[in-house]
């Protein structure tokens, strides 16, 4: 039974992603901050045929990334797959972004992303693979997604880095750069917006459940996906 560990599962492309991956050869670890959000996609995912084991954590925490990690692990020995869908949204002029403001975004975007590769790497074999959710935020600027651009531009490059260190491994490594994605998140941000010119979380989900089932001999580095519409 393959083991994939899913950050970010409480919702949006997480739970799509612990949807599209759950089939009975698989158990998912789902690791999110609501646990209560969590326990009600494990009843999906096992309804589905796969295992669903919980791991509620805050990946800006090292400790709690360790514990997190280490129950991935315990269950088979190894981590086939890590998923990292985790991150929010901060939007503000960048003149008005406080230091906290700044570092509360790299914390949550950047350094989990950090934390999770780190602790999960131990665990990876020949064959197994990291998809990083990152953004199209990474390389097209936004006004007002100063942070949020720069902490998911460090995602992409600690991605391109991992990737070439873990060849010799046999261990794939994946950014995935979606446009808009309609999550909740969106409520938060200042502004109109077009919620049906936004991908759906299935989507990307889907894509990224590709990815995990691929070929072992075979990395895709990069997946951009843009709503056929086009830009919002």
């Amino acid at each position: 039974m393959k083991v994939a560990l899913i950050v970010g599962a409480s919702g949006g492309i997480g739970a799509a992603t612990a949807r599209a991956l759950a089939h009975p050869d698989r158990c998912l670890v789902l690791t999110g901050r609501n646990e209560q959000v969590l326990a009600q996609l494990a009843v999906e995912v096992q309804a589905r045929g796969a295992r669903a084991v919980l791991a509620p954590g805050d990946i800006t925490r090292e400790e709690e990334v360790a514990r997190i990690v280490a129950t991935a692990a315990a269950i088979g020995g190894q981590i086939d797959a890590l998923i990292n869908t985790a991150g929010s949204a901060f939007v503000r002029p960048f003149a008005e972004i406080t230091l906290a403001d700044w570092n509360a975004q790299l914390a949550g975007v950047l350094t989990g992303v950090f934390l999770t590769c780190r602790h999960t790497l131990p665990w990876l074999p020949a064959g197994g693979i990291i998809v990083n959710v990152v953004s199209v935020a990474a390389r097209q600027a936004f006004p007002g997604w100063a942070a949020y651009s720069a902490a998911k531009a460090g995602v992409l490059q600690l991605t391109n880095v991992l990737r070439e260190e873990l060849r010799p491994r046999g261990v794939r490594v994946t950014a995935v750069l979606p446009a808009a994605i309609d999550t909740p998140l969106w409520e938060g941000v200042p502004g109109r917006w077009n919620r049906q010119r936004m991908l759906s979380p299935e989507v990307v989900g889907a894509t990224i459940a590709t990815l995990v089932e691929g070929s072992a001999e075979a990395v895709v580095e990069e997946v951009q996906l843009g709503h056929i519409a086009g830009r919002l």
